[in-house]
């Protein structure tokens, strides 16, 4: 069984050195509506979430490709390309249009979070503003949680 799209985009992405990957994130940012502070400090794993949520697993990998060319990485989007074409297109048929979801026996469930950890990797700290908040919700000391008003 070929590698799925997500583990080839997770490959090339690991391959980047620190300044790649910080160009890669920068051109990303800038030529597909991705913003930047999503991903400025996101693991690997998010950015590439990102990537297939916001282009869907049939385009991915050529948005990827795309993007590792506009920063002089054309050997890796070369890799990249190559590897889906020898996986073959049909193990990630059908899967263009469910906006990110496996409908492929191809594609393993272990790739969904599972556990705290898994899901804490797409957590962030935030903090709410009382005065743009919306009226009916109450926010906690510190103004880090809500609760809606009945």
């Amino acid at each position: 069984m070929g590698k799925s799209v997500y583990d080839l985009i997770l490959g090339v992405l690991d391959r980047l050195s620190a300044d790649q990957l910080e160009r890669f994130k920068h051109k990303l940012s800038e030529q597909h509506e991705i913003g930047f502070g999503l991903i400025e400090k996101e693991s690997n794993m998010a950015v590439r979430q990102r990537i297939i949520d916001k282009f869907t697993k049939k385009d991915a990998i050529a948005h990827t490709a795309t993007v590792l060319r506009e920063i002089d990485q054309c050997d890796q989007a070369e890799d990249l390309e190559e590897a889906y074409a020898r996986q073959g297109a049909s193990s990630v048929a059908g899967m263009g249009d469910t906006g990110g979801r496996a409908s492929d026996s191809s594609i393993t469930q272990t790739e969904e979070p599972r556990t705290r950890e898994d899901f804490l990797q797409y957590s962030c700290q935030l903090t709410l503003n009382p005065n743009t908040a919306f009226k009916r919700l109450r926010l906690s000391e510190g103004n880090r949680e809500m609760l809606m008003r009945i």
